[in-house]
């Protein structure tokens, strides 16, 4: 049905032709469709899904390496606590006292104390026990101010009389042997050293525990006397007792508890050191002072954290080590074992142990390029935070918590990335399309150009046969004797040269058309007259304008110069397009040729009356093979390489060809030559 439809219009052959053309070209883009624009859609639906996916696993890898992170100071922290216990218990399995060298146990172990059955501290401090505050009596004062004023001035006798009169009235020990002490020093300042040395044996007998008001023990006390009026004597015996009195002290209060919140002992420790300045060895003088700073700075913290002892002693722990966090404002973190009987508490340095963790976390956010790992309380942590941890029980109010390092600039950094990859997919998308579209244009091309060319074939033999035709019918009747003498026999010799011409410019457009394709086509420009040529070209179509009846009007200005020319082939172009008025323009009757000399050019211009040319196969009318659409055009004979011919060579001649048409009114081709400067010299 579509094939007789389109026959009425274009012919049965042409319209078989047309559809097998049409059934080719829709397999090829059935196949094309398949093999291109499926895969790439396909690709195109995968690639902007992924993106998606890429976003999820950013976020899925921001919290892998987070929890990688934050699980590392967690195990950093347990480690930690571990090698402590580790520690703590190899000591007290070999029957060591874990409360000794504490920095062997770990470096942040601030403290440790121990508790007997009854829950009482023992060692190495011990809370001191409420005691009632003795109040001197009344006249205790004004004996005491009036023997210190007899201390800048009275005689060793009125000084002793002085304080022996304040022991008298003091009323209690405290105050007391504090009296029976100053005595000592002024008879030992007067030179009875032995009557002082005989008072201070009696205090430390009498009073060697009782503290006096600022918490000394007068036992200490004595002995720091005894040592010093020993070594005032200058005697080698002496000073050798004096550094063994001294040296039992120290060694004393160092192995002894000492009492939370008091001062006394170490203060006793520091001034019998500073007196065994040049007796003792300096390495025992070493060695006791770094003891000494020790359990001064683990009397320290005790006292810091005394409010909180009580509070550790009543969370038993039942074999195992215990780790309970101090109060809100506390500084300490405890460690409880209960060993054999006896409860240990070891209390750590929050603070120094959350600094650690924070530098670990600060060399960790070294390392990552988008994290920041923090340290700090679970009411701090972040709603951005991609992983967090606590780390207790060592730490249970610490947690570690991974959080971007910049939020914002990561999700600007997520949205570059897609719209990046959106862009590139659409535009590969877009590019496989467009190229897609024109390899199947480039296709459909070089099927029209190859049904354009089986086309020309059938137009030149078409073209070849007429002439042919009439040259051999008018030869046989010349041969058979079949035409009278006289101007029948002219005609018939006329008609075979007309068709030999004829022939002989259809076969040299053809040859000069593949010389053309071949790119092997070459013109010898010399300085040529115009005039002279154009002239020739009209003379030799004028026959033919004259059997179609036609006007032929000629114009040329004076003053053309000569040009660089191939004198055949410009004839021709001219000889193409007049040729083509004859063809198309008969109905106008009318073909006029113009040559205008317009510094620097020359255009030669040959215009019709005709059918013209349409809008939409204006820009075509000089491409390869191509032959107008129009009915009208179609019946005219004609091969579709002429004008190709023209443009080629005017081309060659450095000029240019156009054309105005309007279908109805006629066409204008204008060829426009370049004219040569005037010292050019001829090839």
């Amino acid at each position: 049905m579509a094939v007789r439809a389109l026959a009425r219009q274009r012919g049965e052959v042409r319209a078989n032709q047309d559809f097998r053309f049409a059934g080719e070209v829709a397999r090829l883009a059935a196949v094309f469709a398949v093999t291109m624009l499926l895969p790439i859609a396909f690709l195109a639906f995968l690639a902007l899904t992924s993106l998606r996916w890429e976003e999820l696993s950013v976020e899925a890898d921001l919290e892998a390496r987070g929890r990688g992170a934050t699980q590392g100071l967690q195990e950093q922290t347990a480690e930690l606590f571990a090698r402590f216990e580790l520690a703590t218990m190899s000591r007290l399995q070999r029957g060591e006292s874990p409360t000794d060298n504490l920095g062997d146990l770990s470096p942040f172990l601030m403290a440790a104390f121990r508790f007997d059955a009854d829950g009482r501290l023992a060692a190495p401090f011990l809370l001191a026990e409420d005691t009632p505050v003795v109040v001197p009596s009344a006249g205790w004062w004004e004996e005491v101010r009036l023997a210190r004023a007899l201390d800048q001035s009275g005689t060793a006798d009125e000084r002793v009389a002085a304080w022996r009169r304040v022991e008298a009235v003091s009323g209690s020990p405290v105050y007391a042997g504090e009296a029976r002490l100053t005595v000592a020093r002024v008879l030992a300042g007067a030179g009875r050293v032995s009557e002082a040395n005989d008072l201070v044996q009696d205090v430390f007998s009498d009073l060697g525990t009782t503290r006096d008001p600022r918490g000394f023990r007068y036992g200490h006390l004595a002995l720091l006397e005894l040592a010093a009026f020993r070594l005032a004597r200058n005697e080698p015996t002496d000073a050798e007792a004096a550094r063994s009195i001294l040296e039992d002290l120290v060694d004393a209060l160092l192995q002894e508890p000492w009492v939370v919140g008091r001062t006394s002992e170490p203060a006793v420790v520091r001034r019998a050191l500073r007196q065994l300045e040049g007796l003792a060895p300096p390495d025992w003088l070493a060695e006791r002072r770094s003891r000494l700073t020790e359990r001064q700075s683990q009397l320290r913290w005790a006292d810091g954290v005394r409010n909180e002892l009580e509070l550790v002693f009543n969370r038993l722990p039942e074999g195992n080590f215990r780790y309970v966090g101090g109060g809100p404002d506390s500084p300490a973190v405890w460690a409880i074992l209960q060993w054999r009987g006896q409860l240990y508490a070891f209390s750590f340095s929050a603070a120094a142990l959350l600094e650690e963790l924070r530098a670990s976390a600060a060399r960790t956010t070294a390392l990552e390029p988008d994290l920041v790992v923090r340290v700090g309380t679970a009411d701090t942590l972040p709603g951005e935070a991609k992983a967090w941890r606590t780390l207790g029980p060592a730490l249970p109010g610490a947690s570690v918590f991974a959080v971007p390092k910049d939020p914002e600039g990561l999700a600007r950094s997520v949205t570059w990335r897609r719209t990046v990859r959106s862009a590139v997919v659409i535009t590969a998308v877009f590019v496989s399309a467009v190229g897609a579209l024109w390899v199947a244009r480039l296709v459909v091309l070089e099927r029209e150009t190859a049904r354009q060319r089986a086309e020309f074939a059938a137009n030149v033999s078409h073209e070849l046969r007429s002439p042919i035709t009439q040259i051999r019918l008018k030869g046989e009747a010349l041969l058979l004797g079949l035409v009278e003498e006289g101007e029948d026999m002219r005609q018939h010799h006329e008609a075979i040269v007309r068709e030999s011409e004829r022939l002989s410019r259809l076969v040299d457009d053809v040859l000069d058309f593949a010389a053309i394709e071949r790119g092997v086509k070459r013109y010898h420009l010399r300085a040529e007259d115009l005039e002279a040529v154009v002239r020739q070209s009209v003379e030799s179509a004028r026959s033919e304008f004259e059997r179609a009846g036609m006007n032929v009007e000629v114009a040329i200005d004076d003053d053309v110069p000569r040009l660089l020319l191939d004198r055949d082939a410009m004839g021709q172009v001219l000889t193409n397009l007049l040729s083509n008025a004859v063809k198309y323009a008969v109905e106008g009757k009318w073909v006029g040729l113009t040559v205008r000399y317009r510094d620097p050019v020359v255009v030669v211009t040959v215009a019709d009356r005709g059918i013209g040319i349409s809008a939409a196969e204006l820009p075509k009318v000089f491409d390869d093979f191509f032959r107008s659409t129009d009915p009208r055009v179609r019946k005219t004979k004609g091969t579709g390489i002429g004008l190709a011919i023209v443009r080629y060579i005017v081309e060659a001649h450095g000029g240019t060809i156009t054309v105005d048409s309007e279908p109805g009114r006629g066409s204008r081709f204008a060829v426009t030559l370049p004219v040569p400067p005037s010292d050019t010299p001829e090839p």
